[in-house]
């Protein structure tokens, strides 16, 4: 019966973070049509740090922090919220919302092929077949945006692309290492370290934070992506993948796709053309192909203390 409870729990807050991460699409490309992408992304850390810091404090959860869980951590914060939001947030001034859920929807099978590479994933030739798909999706589309008028697109398509490989790098790093450091903590720390590769960016390229546009449509859309898509989504998120396969948790990216679809056509009146759409389901089938959802023992989602047998990695 526990066991049970436990796999419905796992279900339903794996729903809720799909329900979540669908709407960031949108705001996120409601946001940055006012404000500098930068500065907007750098804005939303801001505000979860707020809600974060504070909380991480009252818990003391900062006592069990070691030298090395934090510099990992942080280490995959500037990947998976530096490196991947500035190249998001970016190409969104280019892109439709509903094409940039698509692209990031390719991350599992990133994940799939960076797991084969560093020996955490077992390549087999349903998941060969499955990578080759979601290739075929991307080449669908990258050759749809390069035939469009002007550049902007395909270079915001490929800066999407290319934070696929920053997430799926930074699950993959971060996979085994969960359970060192709570999933409140590791938020906090990881929007820490990606705020400074963003505010880094900001200052340098769009100026000082208060003489960008900040609309009502911009604040509201950072106020939805500061709470529900950075405190909320994060912390499901490290709390499903202490319980979940990297590229099972990743699969969420699929069921996003018609959400986010569907919002920016009925919100922003986006229109996709007919080879976004044969890449869109080249993808979708690729990731129902190729990654699994499994779900872990309830034994493994206990946080572990650092101990002395652990790999010096960890």
């Amino acid at each position: 019966m526990k066991r049970w409870l436990d796999v419905v729990r796992i279900r339903v807050a794996w729903m809720l973070a799909c329900l979540l991460w669908s709407g960031t699409f949108l705001f996120i490309r409601i946001g940055v049509s006012d404000v500098g992408p930068f500065t907007f992304a750098a804005a939303r850390l801001v505000i979860a740090l707020l809600v974060l810091g504070p909380l991480v404090v009252a818990r003391r959860e900062w006592v069990a922090w070691t030298r090395d869980d934090v510099r990992a951590v942080m280490g995959a914060g500037l990947l998976l919220l530096g490196a991947n939001y500035a190249l998001v947030y970016w190409g969104a001034r280019h892109v439709p919302s509903g094409l940039m859920a698509i692209l990031l929807a390719t991350t599992p099978i990133v994940a799939l092929g960076l797991g084969a590479v560093l020996g955490k994933e077992t390549i087999t030739a349903r998941k060969v077949a499955a990578m080759s798909l979601g290739f075929l999706g991307v080449v669908a589309i990258v050759g749809t945006e390069a035939t469009a008028p002007g550049a902007g697109g395909l270079h915001g398509a490929a800066a999407v692309l290319a934070s696929t490989c920053c997430v799926a790098g930074a699950y993959v790093w971060m996979k085994g290492r969960t359970g060192r450091v709570p999933p409140l903590s590791m938020a906090t720390l990881q929007s820490g370290s990606g705020l400074i590769v963003l505010a880094g960016l900001a200052l340098i390229h769009e100026g000082s934070p208060l003489d960008a546009r900040w609309s009502a449509s911009a604040l509201g859309a950072l106020a939805y992506l500061g709470w529900a898509g950075s405190v909320v989504a994060f912390w499901l998120n490290y709390w499903l993948l202490a319980r979940m396969d990297t590229s099972a948790m990743l699969m969420m990216g699929v069921a996003e796709v018609p959400i986010a679809v569907s919002l920016g056509a009925v919100i922003l009146g986006e229109r996709l053309p007919p080879g976004t759409w044969l890449g869109a389901a080249c993808i979708v089938a690729s990731v129902w192909l190729g990654p699994l959802q499994r779900v872990n023992s309830p034994a493994t989602t206990t946080p572990a203390r650092p101990s002395s047998t652990d790999p010096p990695t960890r």
